[in-house]
């Protein structure tokens, strides 16, 4: 019994570690984004204000809620994924530029269908 206890306590450590890293790599990369589109050596003349900002910001959620799954093992991750690269395809255009999305999150397992052999 007091395995399990243990067992079920690390679980809950580790997703409260996990959900915290999580969230502050989450707001780092919302601050360096508006340092960065507020930068006028990178932006220049046409920095993002605050309100351009928040709405930038505001959509960035939107994107993130809309293919997280992509990142997941959930049932739509395949379609998520598809989703996702379709887009970035047309954004970069003819660029040569695209990358799919296994090799530009090559840590995530792939997607199978069918048994394991």
């Amino acid at each position: 019994m007091a395995k399990n206890g243990y067992l079920a306590r690390r679980k809950v450590r580790d997703s409260v570690l996990q959900d915290a890293t999580r969230q502050t790599y989450q707001q780092y990369m919302t601050d360096t984004l508006i340092l960065t589109l507020n930068d006028p050596e990178v932006m220049g003349k046409d920095v993002f204000g605050y309100e351009r900002l928040k709405k930038v910001l505001e959509a960035w959620g939107r994107y993130y809620d809309d293919f997280f799954d992509a990142l997941t093992r959930n049932p739509e991750a395949d379609y998520a994924r598809e989703k996702m690269d379709a887009a970035m395809k047309r954004i970069c255009g003819k660029s040569g530029d695209f990358v799919p999305f296994e090799k530009r999150y090559e840590w995530l397992p792939e997607i199978t269908y069918g048994q394991k052999k």
